[in-house]
């Protein structure tokens, strides 16, 4: 559905000239849950607004359903946006809100009516058709706002962050809802957030952003488990971070020496180092506690309990610092004190060797 090749944005000129963009190649499917995900001041929501029109791109192409949109004003692309503010018209109606585009493109009045029925239906907001927006809350305004940018049936749907205003609980709910909407208008979303959870819960695929380049392309488990870069494991979830240097790689998996001296297994990433020093990453769910004998040891020096888990901090033997989360279940094992002599414990092959 959108092709985007050697993409470039630079804003200003000269020496105080900034490179927004650096070379974007992305293709995003028809019928995709697709989200950038980076800091703020990465590029995603500039990649967001090329396409959408309101940013002219300085390098590259652009096509969506393989037509040349670079040049188009944003009204004549085959896109509509979601935007933070939801700019709903507060002396119209919820129905009228949703109209408000069709009735712009002159589209006859049964059609309309039909069109908002439908996404009066689709958003569960056909009992407040005649509430007024100013009326309605945040979560049923953001209903609103999407309803109103499908109703004219786009190629794409574009939000920027439509959801950061919302309370934590509501945000839930309306990524689960978010979901069905693309699931069942079949419309290709492309969603930019810098919450990574958000990203994990709702997308097809991920884009992880940062400084104006895409970093790492996959889906969300693949982005999880299998990070290409020490940025991309940094900022989805918590990982940590140990020393090792390679001693050998056989396809996928390479032997590894630790800073205690033990090797052992870890997998390799495409492209990255062959030999010499190396970071491994450990997710703090993939390690385990122990009174003795891990794979690496410490000293344990804070536990924190979070309700559904606990961390537990350790101080390695090489001086860096260690967490590993435990699930709390009523028979979730034994119990350890601050102070304590630990053993961090984690199989062979689950650490990812990074590129820095």
């Amino acid at each position: 559905m959108i092709e985007i090749k050697n993409l470039t944005k630079i804003f200003g000129a000269g020496p105080t000239a900034f490179t927004a963009l650096k070379d974007i190649n992305v293709e995003i499917a028809q019928n995709e849950f697709f989200t950038l995900l980076g800091p703020s001041g990465c590029g995603k929501t500039t990649l967001l607004r090329s396409i959408a029109g309101f940013v002219d791109p300085s390098e590259g192409t652009l096509t969506i359903d393989g037509a040349d949109i670079l040049g188009l004003p944003p009204y004549k692309r085959p896109v509509n946006t979601v935007f933070q503010n939801y700019a709903l018209f507060p002396h119209m109606s919820v129905a009228q809100n949703i109209g408000f585009g069709l009735e712009m493109q002159n589209r006859p009045k049964a059609e309309v009516k039909s069109a908002v029925d439908d996404m009066l239906e689709l958003v569960k907001m056909t009992a407040l058709a005649d509430r007024m927006t100013s009326q309605i809350s945040g979560g049923q305004q953001q209903r609103v706002a999407l309803a109103r940018a499908l109703a004219p049936k786009p190629k794409v749907l574009l939000l920027d962050e439509p959801l950061s205003a919302l309370d934590f609980k509501l945000r839930k709910e309306m990524q689960i809802e978010l979901k069905r909407l693309q699931h069942e208008t079949g419309i290709t979303f492309v969603f930019v957030t810098h919450d990574q959870e958000e990203a994990l819960t709702m997308s097809d695929r991920i884009a992880v952003m940062n400084e104006g380049r895409i970093l790492q392309i996959g889906g969300p488990k693949e982005i999880y488990d299998h990070p290409a870069e020490r940025f991309v494991a940094d900022f989805i979830g918590d990982t940590n971070f140990i020393s090792a240097e390679i001693q050998s790689i056989d396809g996928e998996m390479a032997q590894v020496k630790l800073a205690s001296g033990k090797v052992i297994a870890a997998r390799t990433v495409d492209g990255g180092a062959t030999s010499g020093a190396v970071t491994l990453a450990v997710r703090p769910e993939h390690a385990s506690l122990k009174a003795s004998g891990g794979t690496i040891n410490g000293t344990l020096q804070n536990i924190v309990y979070f309700g559904t888990d606990t961390h537990y901090h350790v101080d390695l033997e090489d001086g860096s610092n260690f967490v590993v989360r435990r699930q709390n279940q009523p028979d979730a094992g034994e119990d350890f004190a601050v102070g304590q002599a630990v053993g961090v414990h984690f199989k062979d092959g689950i650490g990812q060797v990074l590129r820095d």
